[in-house]
């Protein structure tokens, strides 16, 4: 089990001179992928922060992160990071992916309170490659808290800050109206060190910053190539807060550091960030990971996909009768390509064969229902040519058939279509059909069933005004092409 225990670094002073804006990014040319595949086993982590019920693009991280490291026999790891201490849909994250095929082991419950899920998979373990999962949950006051030995007060790469948010949101107004990014103004930086005790002996409250040094920040990432970034652009970003607990810029570095991550994969909104967390590194003199940014996800209207936006919760397209195994496939694809062209429908251990760094691409992929519908579909026959398969299809597809038909079927006293074997047929006459007469876009996942076949469960209502009108519509004229068309 792994505990990193937090409090505020003992940062020393240095003078610095404050530095006019400039550019902030500048990308070089787009180099070729066919070098960046890892040489031995990796260590990858998923970190989701802010945590919650897990997403698309959460899970694509996840994904892709569990996929190089079952490739390279290396260890995948899920932290959950609490730097906020706020509470965390735990239960549901861990289900989903566990769900989904990205299994974990044990979990640690320390005097009745949590304090870490840790999840270790040896070599020794069938099917098994090595996972910790960490879960901090901070209570209490900070200086209870274990802590992680400063190194900054030899250094000089931070720094106390003493202003009051209502001075730094003058700054910010300031800054604003002079059309300037919010960027701090380095007051906290020219403080003496006698002005810096005195203000510590009264009890001021204080925050320690990044001091960003001059010059350019280099990011090689593996998607977006070689990226510069000019550290006149980059704020000094608060690393502990006043309340003694760390940012997210300055924990997960940390954790990262301690958990020995030799590759970083992240979503692209990470990038801007990745100068700030090299000199971090670099100011503790640590190894700098490998970075994976994957493109932003977009829907059909090329507008950002938001959590906020609909269905892209996991759990939402499980509930909608989605199969794990089509949804792994689904996400898989967006952003990355296998080496054989045209190959889609993969389950986990041909996604691990085929998976490699250099299939991942820097464009942003579109989030596509009707390609999720087609894999999904082709999923679903693959599920259901299986006695094992059949009758998990069967588990899922009787409490929707119940909760649409159940008072219809016992009051006709057809309780039987409710039934495994009945259903099992159900679901093999329509496999049936998809090779014959079902148009293949009319049924792609497991909840259309009970939606547009209700004829294999109740008798069809022919007196309804629906039915009468629809009947009018159609007619003598479509019953006489029907029975021409099949005159043999």
């Amino acid at each position: 089990m792994l505990l990193i225990r937090r409090r505020p670094l003992q940062v020393s002073h240095r003078s610095f001179l404050t530095k006019p804006p400039r550019p902030l990014v500048r990308h070089s040319h787009y180099q070729s992928h066919a070098h960046v595949d890892p040489t031995g086993p990796v260590r990858v982590r998923f970190a989701p922060s802010p945590t919650g019920y897990l997403h698309l693009g959460g899970l694509r991280t996840a994904l892709f992160n569990y996929l190089l490291a079952k490739k390279t026999g290396g260890t995948f790891i899920l932290r959950i990071e609490d730097t906020d201490r706020v509470g965390y849909f735990l239960t549901s994250l861990t289900n989903c992916l566990v769900g989904l095929g990205l299994r974990y082991r044990n979990s640690h419950c320390i005097n009745g309170r949590i304090l870490a899920v840790t999840i270790y998979w040896g070599s020794d373990r069938e099917d098994n490659f090595g996972a910790v999962v960490v879960w901090h949950r901070l209570s209490g006051s900070a200086s209870d808290q274990p802590t992680h030995p400063s190194v900054f007060n030899q250094n000089g790469s931070a720094y106390r800050c003493f202003c009051t948010a209502q001075r730094l949101q003058h700054v910010r107004e300031m800054a604003q109206k002079a059309g300037r990014g919010p960027m701090y103004d380095r007051r906290c930086l020219s403080l003496s060190q006698r002005d810096i005790e005195e203000n510590l002996r009264q009890g001021m409250p204080y925050t320690v910053r990044l001091l960003i040094p001059d010059g350019i920040t280099h990011v090689h990432d593996l998607v977006y190539g070689h990226v510069e970034f000019s550290n006149t652009g980059l704020d000094d970003s608060i690393l502990m807060k006043s309340d003694g607990f760390p940012t997210y810029h300055m924990a997960h570095v940390v954790d990262d550091h301690l958990m020995n991550i030799t590759h970083v994969l992240r979503g692209e909104e990470w990038l801007p960030s990745t100068p700030k967390h090299i000199l971090l590194y670099r100011a503790f003199s640590w190894t700098v990971p490998s970075f994976v940014h994957l493109p932003l996800l977009l829907n059909a209207d090329r507008s950002k996909l938001s959590k906020r936006s609909g269905d892209v919760h996991v759990e939402d397209y499980i509930q909608h009768g989605y199969l794990p195994e089509a949804l792994v496939n689904f996400v898989a694809l967006l952003g990355w390509s296998p080496r054989e062209e045209g190959k889609e429908i993969m389950g986990m251990e041909e996604l691990v064969e085929e998976f490699s760094l250099p299939g991942l691409n820097k464009s942003n992929p579109i989030v596509s229902t009707n390609k999720l519908n087609w894999i999904n579909k082709h999923h679903l026959g693959k599920r259901a040519g299986s006695t094992e398969g059949m009758r998990s299809l069967v588990e899922m597809l009787k409490p929707m058939v119940k909760e649409q038909y159940g008072e219809s079927l016992r009051d006709s006293g057809n309780e039987a279509h409710m039934e495994d074997v009945y259903l099992a047929n159900v679901i093999s006459t329509l496999k049936l059909a998809y090779s014959r007469i079902f148009p293949t876009d009319r049924i792609h996942n497991i909840a259309d069933i009970p939606i547009l076949c209700g004829y294999y469960f109740v008798e069809p209502d022919y007196v309804s005004a629906e039915s009468v009108e629809l009947k009018a519509e159609v007619g003598d004229h479509a019953l006489s092409e029907y029975r021409r068309s099949h005159v043999c």
